[in-house]
C-alpha cells in the first residue's frame, strides 16, 4: 500500500483548510483555534495537558470512523500541527519550569514519531502556519521553540510540501521553491499553479501514483 505525507503552510487567511474540502475517505483532526466547518468527517481536538492525550483520542476516532463507515480513512489532516506545536509548548511552559525544552523536545518528538508509524497506513497532511521573515524575504514556518524547530521541524520529515500564496484574490500553488517552504520529489510537476486549478485530492492522487511505481523497485 502507497502512502505519501504532505505538509501545507501559509499565512494566516490565506486558504489552507479551504484545500481540505476536496479530499474524500479523509479524517480531518482540527486544532486551530475554530471548529471545522466543512462536511467531512472531523474531530475538534479540544484542549490537552500532554501529548498522551492527542495520541489517545486520535486513535479512538481513527477506530471510530472505521466502526461508523465499515473502513478506515485512507487520509488523516492534522489541521493545524503548528498550533498543536504551540499548545505542547505552552502546557509544559506552565509546569516546567527548570530546563523545560528538554520535555518539550520530547512530547513533540512523540507527537511526530507517532505520525511517521501510522503513515504506512495513512496518507498524513498536516497544515501549518507560515511568517514572513522580511529581511530574508523567506516564509518560515512556525514552531514551538528548541533543538526540533531549530533542526527543521516538520518540513524536514517530509518530501512532499505546498505554499499557499494569496494577493489579493488570486491564490497560487507552490510546489516547489524555497523561499516559500515548498518542495516536491517529483520533477514532472511545475513549480506552481493557479489556486483555480488545483485539487488537493487530485494532488493526493498523483502523489500516491508516483510512490507506487517507486515501490516496485523496493528490495
Amino acid at each position: 500500500m502507497s502512502t505519501t505525507k504532505l505538509l501545507i503552510s501559509g499565512l494566516p487567511n490565506s486558504g489552507k483548510t479551504t484545500l481540505l474540502q476536496d479530499l474524500t475517505d479523509v479524517l480531518v483532526f482540527a486544532r486551530d483555534g475554530k471548529k471545522y466547518p466543512f462536511e467531512q468527517p472531523h474531530v475538534n481536538v479540544p484542549d490537552f495537558d500532554y501529548v498522551g492525550e492527542i495520541l489517545e483520542l486520535m486513535e479512538d476516532k481513527i477506530n471510530a470512523y472505521k466502526a461508523k463507515y465499515g473502513k478506515y480513512p485512507k487520509t488523516l489532516v492534522i489541521d493545524s500541527l503548528s498550533k498543536m506545536l504551540l499548545d505542547i509548548e505552552g502546557s509544559i511552559l506552565e509546569k516546567v519550569k527548570s530546563f523545560p525544552y528538554g520535555q518539550i523536545n520530547t512530547e513533540i518528538k512523540r507527537l511526530v514519531g507517532f505520525l511517521e508509524d501510522i503513515s504506512e497506513q495513512f496518507n498524513i497532511i498536516m497544515v501549518s502556519h507560515a511568517m514572513l521573515d522580511a529581511d530574508t524575504d523567506t516564509y518560515n514556518l512556525v514552531n514551538a521553540g528548541g533543538s526540533w524547530g531549530k533542526k527543521g521541524g516538520i518540513l524536514s520529515e517530509v518530501d512532499q510540501a505546498i505554499f499557499v500564496e494569496i494577493k489579493g484574490k488570486k491564490r497560487t500553488i507552490h510546489l516547489r521553491n524555497p523561499k516559500m517552504a515548498s518542495r516536491t520529489t517529483l520533477k514532472d510537476l511545475p513549480d506552481k499553479v493557479d489556486g483555480a486549478d488545483f485539487n488537493l485530492q487530485k494532488h493526493i492522487d498523483t502523489l500516491l501514483e508516483k510512490q507506487q511505481s517507486a515501490n516496485i523497485f523496493s528490495l
